[in-house]
């Protein structure tokens, strides 16, 4: 499947933001806060994320940043923001091998002459392994299908994405986590 998704990539000009973590949802009434770099061909940014649980194996996030655009335009400059949610399916502590959880997304991206809208579902699937006293790495993929509206001063252009990210969570203490993530968006444009 990932392979199908490399063959039908095309320019990923809409990009939804990611929740940048495994699928094991937060404990209930837990946050957590981060602020990521984004960087492609096209874009660097910065995206801050919230991230809450109310309720046992659900968590929801909210994210917002800034993004400067490589394009013709001078004033290339984005502002981001998005929200999701996820719900645990399956846990590895009920004897599964992985962490599963599926969810969704909206994202919107604005600026001068620049507008995006992307949304849809998404699956997320992790397993931590322990790493020293107090750490853990949990690998994690995710794979999604997402509207994706892109309307700029060149083109409009309506279609499905398959967000693709690979990453992984190294947690260097209970309340500090680093993260790199590998994003990829094949799909079909109209």
């Amino acid at each position: 499947m990932a392979g199908a998704l490399f063959l039908c990539a095309c320019p990923a000009f809409s990009q939804s933001l990611g929740q940048y973590t495994g699928a094991s949802p937060l404990p209930m009434n837990g946050k957590a806060f981060g602020t990521y770099v984004d960087v492609s061909s096209h874009q660097v940014g910065f995206v801050t994320t919230l991230r809450l649980s109310f309720y046992p194996d659900v968590d929801f996030g909210f994210q917002g940043g800034i993004k400067r655009l490589d394009s013709a335009d001078p004033d290339g400059n984005a502002l981001r923001l998005g929200t999701d949610f996820k719900i645990a399916t399956q846990r590895v502590r009920n004897g599964w091998p992985v962490d599963l959880s599926l969810g969704g997304g909206l994202g919107v991206d604005t600026g001068d002459n620049y507008s995006v809208l992307t949304m849809g579902p998404m699956a997320v699937a992790s397993r931590a392994y322990n790493a020293g006293q107090s750490g853990s790495i949990e690998p994690y993929a995710s794979l999604g299908v997402a509207y994706a509206s892109i309307n700029t001063d060149g083109a409009d252009d309506t279609g499905l994405q398959f967000p693709f990210r690979l990453g992984a969570e190294y947690r260097i203490a209970q309340d500090l986590r680093f993260t790199m993530e590998f994003q990829h968006y094949g799909g079909v444009h109209h």
